[in-house]
């Protein structure tokens, strides 16, 4: 496994994770139908609402490590999590969804560029990370 540092986080966010609406809407509606399924979602809205609300689980997260150095990430239920996260973009169109997802991804951008050196070598920091920004892109590669 390569090392996360701030470029290659920085380099995600700024192409699989920019890129990453266009290749959905790219697909065939019926690409996009069988992709949604295997995604076990119903819309793109639901998969975006999902992804950006785990993004900012996961810079609540580097702040608490930020503020408590013996801070451990929080137990969370992740299918009432998830659940939740569809049900509040329920009645919520698509493109405002992915107006949402762009101001998550530009959020956590500003985020990533602004963080200490020092949390390039914490643990806790790059584990966050990796789930929230590599490991979440492989469970959702288009």
């Amino acid at each position: 496994m390569e090392p996360i540092t701030r470029q290659s986080i920085l380099d995600l966010l700024n192409s699989d994770w920019a890129e990453y609406v266009a290749r959905f809407q790219n697909l065939s509606p019926e690409a996009q139908a069988v992709f949604l399924e295997r995604q076990g979602y119903k819309r793109l809205a639901d998969l975006l609402a999902h992804i950006a609300a785990w993004w900012e689980v996961g810079l609540q997260a580097i702040q608490r490590f930020h503020a408590d150095p013996s801070a451990r990430p929080l137990e969370i239920d992740i299918d009432s999590f998830n659940a939740r996260a569809v049900e509040q973009v329920r009645s919520v169109s698509e493109s405002d969804v992915i107006r949402s997802f762009e101001v998550a991804r530009l959020k956590f951008t500003r985020e990533v560029q602004g963080l200490p050196e020092s949390d390039f070598t914490d643990e806790r920091v790059l584990e966050q990370m990796r789930w929230e920004l590599i490991n979440h892109l492989e469970d959702h590669r288009i």
